[in-house]
């Protein structure tokens, strides 16, 4: 199988981030990234687990739009379906977001 690589941006910060199974589950895919280290051992990206008001925060993967010019948040689970990269039509080489999301406590 040919090396998967997507570019994640998040924080004004973007990273080429080698994904080994692209058929993985979104969620396992969040998982991995948010244990995911660089050449340095230090985390790739900073995850808080609660924004400056304290509400605590989920993350997951966005999509620009081109049809509308914003970003898509792409659904870790639609039904009891577990959706993937590929279900949303990501590619190797194509530019996903980090979306953090605050959820009521």
């Amino acid at each position: 199988m040919e090396e998967f690589f997507i570019n994640i941006i998040y924080k004004n910060k973007k990273v080429k981030f080698r994904v080994m199974n692209p058929e993985s589950s979104l969620d396992m895919l969040m998982q991995n990234l948010r244990h995911a280290t660089g050449k340095d051992g230090r985390l790739i990206f900073d995850f808080p687990s609660v924004d400056q008001s304290g509400a605590p925060l989920d993350y997951f993967f966005g999509k620009n739009d081109t049809d509308i010019n914003e970003v898509r948040v792409l659904r870790p689970r639609i039904g009891k379906t577990d959706k993937t990269l590929l279900d949303y039509g990501i590619a190797s080489g194509d530019t996903v977001y980090l979306i953090a999301d605050p959820f009521p406590g």
